[in-house]
């Protein structure tokens, strides 16, 4: 059943401040309960999309290069969009509630994205790790792909349970075919997650075997050839004086090697 924002709703929603700033608003409305209200945001500043892409040319890993994010409407439409296809495929995605010219609102699904989730060793969190990677593998079965498979933008409900996937503004395929979205996708999400380590690693390992087993030739084609570019990084440090996106890095690249030598490549 579609839920719709009514005029009191919307005249909450046009009451509040955050979201005007570009920002991502949670509103508890008066009858369509809480939801979140998303603004337009600028667009993202070119000099990342070229160091980004210098990085994904250099590295030999194409489909590591930036989608472009125009910001304001056209990105808002692009996210909508999205999500009205994700859903209509069957994919947990906020349901989109109300578009106005300057914001949109959609449904609410939780408090914590599974980073979160992960970096405070929560008990539940190796079962939410593999509930991700299962969906995903069922959003790829699907024809579809993520725009940002990063757990920051997994979300768990409030029964501790994976809640759905969000951010979808830029989308990858105005510049690489599917297959590499999809392979960009477990590359985002082991780059985001093995740091953490929310199981034993052998375990870890395990599951990501099984899943790339589900996946099409292609993508693992493409998996494997980036395992074998970037499985060198695992002789970055690993100690925490030199920051979170050093510890990814490593632990990635780390879990690329293993993979190769598992999979004799």
């Amino acid at each position: 059943m579609n839920r719709i924002l009514t005029a009191r709703d919307v005249q909450r929603v046009e009451a509040a401040e955050h979201w005007r700033q570009g920002g991502v608003e949670t509103i508890d409305t008066p009858d369509a309960g809480r939801i979140v209200v998303k603004g337009q945001r600028p667009a993202r500043n070119p000099r990342l999309y070229t160091a980004l892409n210098t990085c994904a040319r250099l590295l030999g890993v194409p489909y590591l290069k930036a989608a472009p994010l125009t910001g304001g409407a056209a990105s808002q439409a692009t996210e909508v969009a999205r999500l009205r296809t994700l859903r209509a495929a069957g994919v947990r995605v906020p349901q989109v509630l109300h578009v106005a010219d300057q914001w949109f609102a959609m449904q609410w699904l939780g408090t914590w994205p599974l980073a979160v989730v992960l970096r405070r060793r929560e008990l539940h969190g190796g079962a939410l790790w593999r509930a991700a990677g299962n969906e995903m593998l069922y959003i790829h079965r699907a024809g579809q792909y993520l725009g940002q498979a990063f757990a920051r933008n997994m979300m768990v409900g409030d029964d501790r349970r994976l809640a759905g996937m969000i951010d979808f503004e830029d989308d990858p395929l105005l510049v690489m075919s599917l297959e590499d979205a999809q392979a960009r996708n477990w590359l985002e999400y082991v780059h985001s997650t093995m740091w953490l380590a929310p199981l034993p690693l052998p375990e870890m390992d395990d599951a990501l075997d099984a899943w790339l087993t589900g996946e099409t030739p292609g993508v693992r084609q493409r998996f494997a050839h980036a395992c074998q570019r970037l499985a060198w990084l695992r002789c970055l440090p690993s100690q925490p004086i030199f920051g979170r996106d050093i510890i990814a890095l490593q632990a990635a690249a780390a879990a690329a090697h293993r993979w190769l030598r598992r999979h004799r490549i």
